[in-house]
C-alpha cells in the first residue's frame, strides 16, 4: 500500500499544495496501515484514509498519535473540516452565477452562517446594515433564496415595465442558456402577509417565471424575482423539486389551489422554507406555505385575501371541520395521521400525537375549515424528531409518587379579581370577586388541557420542574418567597404629575436628569381596556428616550424611563435591590404595603427584553401570600443602573380598581382536601415532552406527569377555592 499516494488521493480535491511534499515515517505508516486493516470493507477503509489524512493535516504530521480516544476526536474534527470544506465549495459554486449577474455583490465578504438540514445559509456582508442573505440546497447545489438588504433604498416602486425588463435581463445573465426554459407568467406588487412579516420588506414589484414544456407552463416550477425602485434585483427564489412534488400532492387534496398559482416570494428559516403563492384560488387569495426538511414536509398552510380584512371568516361546524380535516391530514401525513387524536375544543380542530398510548404534548396539529369546507389554515407545531428517542414508560415513577410531589408543592395565592361566573352566551364575566386559591404553580393559570408547560413532574425523578410564564414571570423558580414590607406597613402618598414642568421636576429630583432644552413631545395613548396614559417624552443628546407616563385621569405616575449612564457593571445585586425597593416604596399603588419578587434579570444577562441593567420584578403580597390577577403577571418593575446604582426605570403594570377585601387565610381547608379536589378534575397523566418547560428551549425528550382534565374542560380555567375546597371552573 502506497501511503503517500493514498493520502494525496484522499485530499486532492482541497489540499494538493498542502500534501505534495509530505513524507511519512515508518512508524506512522505502520500505525495508519494497522488502523486501516481493522476496517472491514474497501469503502470504509477509503473513508478512514480520507479522514485520517485531514486529521494529519490539522494537527501536524509529526505530532499525529492516534490513540483510541484521540483518534475519535481527530476523526470527528476531520469529518467536520471535510463537511465545512464541501459546504464552502458548494456555496461558492452556487453563488458564482449570482455574482456574475449582480457584479456589485462581488466586493461583499461571504460567510457561512449554518448548514442545518439540507440547507447552507450564508451572509454576504459589505458593512453594517448593508448585506445579503443566501440559502443554497446542499443536495442540488442550487441557490434557492437570495435577499439583498441594500443601501440607499427607494421609497418609490418601479413601473411594471421597468421591473419586467430588469428581471428578464437578470434571469438571462443568471441562468445563461437555461433562461430560455422559462417564460414570464406574472408581475405584481410584493405580497405582504396580514399576519407575520417579510424577511425583506422592500418596496418593489415581483416578476414570476415558470418552466415551459411544449409551449405550456409547468405547474409549481416557479422562479420569483423582486425589483426595487432603483431597478435592483433584491430578491430571488425558486421552487425546488421536493417542493414541486409536495405542492402537486397538496393540490390533489385541495382542488381550490390553482396549478397556475405563482410564486411571489420565498424565504429561508431555521426549520425550512416559506413560500407565498399569489393568485392561488378563484378569489385571488395568497397562500403562505411553510416547509421543512428538503421541502417535502408541510409545516404550515394559510390562506389570506383582502376580504378577510373586511369580513369575518365563517368557520364550518365542528363535525364538518373534523371530517374535512381528517381527509386533509390523511393526504398530507399518509399513514402517520393515524397516530394523531383530535383533542380540540368545541370550536377548534386540533390534533395531538400519541406514542405507545401516551400523548406527545408539543406534537400538535391545527386545522381550520371554513363554511365552504375549504382548509384555510394548517400548522404543525413540532420540528421533526426521532420517535425512538422517547423514553420507555416503564422508567416512570408511580402515579402515587407523582401525586405526593404535587401535594408537597401546593401553595396558596390570592386572585384579586377572579372570574366566578360567565354568561353562557357572551362569555362575559357576570361574577367577579377575590379568591384564595390552592395551586401547585403560582405563576400559571391552570387549563383543563395544558397549552404550554409552565410546570410538570419529571417521571424519571418524581420531582416538580418549573418554567417561566408571561414576560418571563419566574416566581415558582425562585428559591425564596420572603415578603418585603414597604413603608413600614403604611400606605404611601401617591405621586401625581399633570404637567410637563412637574414631569421634568420629578426626573431632576428622582433620577438626577436635567431635561431642559431637550426636544420634547406629549401625547395620550391607550393603556389596556380601562385606562389611558399621558406621555411626557424627551430625547437626549445621544438620541435616547427619557420619559414619564401618568394615568391620564388621575395623574398617578405609572412609568419612568431614563437611559443608563454608561456600559460598566460595578453594582452588586444586593445594593441594586435596596435601590429598587427604595424607589418602589415611593411609586407603589396606595394600600400596597407588601410585595414579593417574581423575577430578577441580572446585570449584563443575555435577555431579549433587558437593556443590560439590573431589573427587579415584583408582585403584590398579603400576609405572605402572593396577590395576582386572573392571569399571573408582574405588578411592578424597577430597573437599576449597574454602573451608578441609581434607579433608572419604573413600570406599574396594574390596572387601578377598587381595592378588594381579601379572604382570611386562616379559614382554608386542609391541603389534603384541596389536592383531592384538584386531582378529581385534573388527574395526573403520563405524557412526553420534546421541548421541556417554557423558557428551557429544546432539550432531551422526557417522560413526565401533567394534569389533564376531561375534554369538556380543555379550554376552561380551573381553580381550587381554598375556603370551600371546591373547584371553580370558567
Amino acid at each position: 500500500m502506497d501511503v503517500d499516494k493514498e493520502f494525496r488521493q484522499a485530499v486532492r480535491g482541497a489540499s494538493k499544495a498542502a500534501v505534495k511534499d509530505v513524507r511519512f515515517t515508518p512508524e506512522l505508516e505502520k500505525k495508519i496501515l494497522d488502523q486501516a486493516a481493522k476496517r472491514s470493507g474497501r469503502s470504509y477503509r477509503k473513508v478512514y484514509m480520507a479522514t485520517a489524512a485531514v486529521a494529519c493535516l490539522a494537527v501536524g504530521f509529526s505530532l499525529w498519535n492516534p490513540t483510541t480516544s484521540g483518534l475519535q476526536d481527530q476523526l470527528q474534527q476531520s469529518a467536520a473540516a471535510l463537511s465545512e470544506q464541501k459546504a464552502n465549495a458548494t456555496l461558492q459554486k452556487a453563488l458564482a452565477p449570482l455574482l456574475k449577474a449582480i457584479p456589485e455583490l462581488s466586493s461583499y465578504q461571504i460567510e457561512i452562517k449554518g448548514t442545518t438540514g439540507n440547507m447552507i445559509s450564508a451572509v454576504l456582508l459589505k458593512k453594517d446594515g448593508v448585506y445579503a442573505k443566501a440559502a443554497v440546497n446542499k443536495d442540488t447545489g442550487e441557490l434557492e433564496v437570495f435577499k439583498w438588504f441594500a443601501e440607499r433604498g427607494s421609497e418609490n416602486e418601479p413601473t411594471e415595465q421597468m421591473a419586467r425588463e430588469k428581471a428578464a435581463a437578470f434571469l438571462k445573465a443568471y441562468l445563461g442558456e437555461n433562461s430560455g426554459q422559462y417564460q414570464e407568467v406574472a408581475a405584481g406588487e410584493i405580497v405582504r402577509p396580514h399576519n407575520g412579516f417579510l424577511d425583506l420588506d422592500a418596496k418593489g414589484i415581483y416578476v414570476t417565471y415558470k418552466q415551459v414544456n411544449n409551449g405550456k407552463a409547468v405547474p409549481f416550477t416557479d422562479i420569483s424575482v423582486w425589483v426595487d425602485g432603483q431597478g435592483r434585483i433584491v430578491s430571488y427564489g425558486q421552487v425546488n423539486k421536493s417542493e414541486q412534488t409536495m405542492l402537486t400532492k397538496l393540490q390533489e387534496v385541495l382542488p381550490e389551489l390553482r396549478t397556475d398559482a405563482v410564486l411571489a416570494n420565498k424565504e429561508a428559516g431555521a426549520a425550512g422554507f416559506s413560500l407565498a403563492l399569489a393568485n392561488a384560488d378563484e378569489q385571488g387569495s395568497t397562500v403562505f406555505i411553510g416547509t421543512e426538511g428538503k421541502g417535502n414536509v408541510l409545516r404550515s398552510y394559510n390562506v389570506e385575501n383582502s376580504r378577510d380584512q373586511d369580513e369575518r371568516v365563517e368557520w364550518a361546524p365542528k363535525s364538518v371541520a373534523i371530517e374535512r380535516a381528517n381527509r386533509f391530514l390523511q393526504s398530507v401525513l399518509g399513514d402517520d395521521w393515524k397516530n394523531y387524536r383530535e383533542t380540540g375544543t368545541s370550536t377548534i380542530t386540533d390534533y395531538m400525537r400519541y406514542y405507545n398510548g401516551i400523548p406527545v404534548l408539543e406534537d400538535t396539529l391545527h386545522v381550520a375549515v371554513d363554511k365552504e369546507g375549504r382548509v384555510r389554515q394548517y400548522s404543525k407545531r413540532a420540528d421533526t424528531y426521532d420517535l425512538s428517542a422517547l423514553p420507555n414508560q416503564a422508567t416512570a415513577v408511580s402515579k402515587q409518587v407523582a401525586e405526593a410531589e404535587l401535594a408537597k408543592n401546593m401553595k396558596l395565592r390570592y386572585i384579586e379579581h377572579a372570574v366566578i361566573k360567565r354568561d353562557p352566551q357572551s362569555q362575559k364575566a357576570v361574577e367577579v370577586r377575590p379568591m384564595l386559591d390552592y395551586t401547585p404553580a403560582v405563576g400559571f393559570s391552570q387549563m383543563g388541557e395544558p397549552r404550554s408547560l409552565y410546570w410538570y413532574i419529571d417521571a424519571a425523578t418524581g420531582k416538580i420542574q418549573y418554567g417561566t410564564g408571561s414576560n418571563g414571570f419566574a416566581y415558582d423558580q425562585l428559591a425564596t418567597h420572603e415578603p418585603i414590607s414597604l413603608n413600614g406597613g403604611k400606605s404611601n402618598q401617591v405621586v401625581i404629575v399633570k404637567t410637563k414642568e412637574e414631569a421634568a421636576s420629578l426626573l431632576a429630583k428622582e433620577m438626577g436628569v436635567d431635561v431642559r432644552d431637550l426636544p420634547f413631545s406629549e401625547h395620550v395613548e391607550e393603556n389596556g381596556l380601562r385606562s389611558k396614559q399621558k406621555m411626557f417624552l424627551w430625547q437626549s443628546k445621544e438620541g435616547k428616550r427619557i420619559g414619564v407616563a401618568v394615568d391620564a385621569g388621575t395623574g398617578q405616575v405609572k412609568e419612568i424611563s431614563v437611559p443608563r449612564a454608561n456600559a460598566k457593571n460595578t453594582v452588586s445585586e444586593q445594593d441594586a435591590f435596596k435601590e429598587a425597593v427604595r424607589l418602589l416604596e415611593k411609586y407603589v399603588d396606595p394600600g400596597v404595603t407588601e410585595v414579593q419578587v417574581s423575577q430578577i434579570i441580572r446585570s449584563g444577562e443575555a435577555n431579549p427584553v433587558s437593556s443590560g441593567s439590573w431589573e427587579f420584578e415584583f408582585i403584590k403580597s398579603h400576609d405572605g401570600v402572593p396577590v395576582l390577577e386572573q392571569y399571573p403577571i408582574e405588578a411592578y418593575i424597577v430597573e437599576v443602573d449597574p454602573s451608578t446604582g441609581k434607579a433608572i426605570g419604573f413600570v406599574n403594570r396594574t390596572e387601578l380598581r377598587e381595592q378588594a377585601a381579601l379572604p382570611d387565610k386562616s379559614r382554608v381547608v386542609p391541603v389534603e382536601k384541596a389536592v383531592q379536589e384538584y386531582l378529581a378534575h385534573l388527574p395526573l397523566q403520563l405524557a412526553y415532552t420534546i421541548k421541556g418547560v417554557e423558557g428551557a428551549g429544546q432539550g432531551i425528550p422526557k417522560l413526565i406527569y401533567v394534569p389533564m382534565g376531561d375534554k369538556a374542560y380543555a379550554d376552561k380555567t380551573i381553580n381550587i377555592d381554598a375556603i370551600t375546597g371546591n373547584a371553580v371552573i370558567q
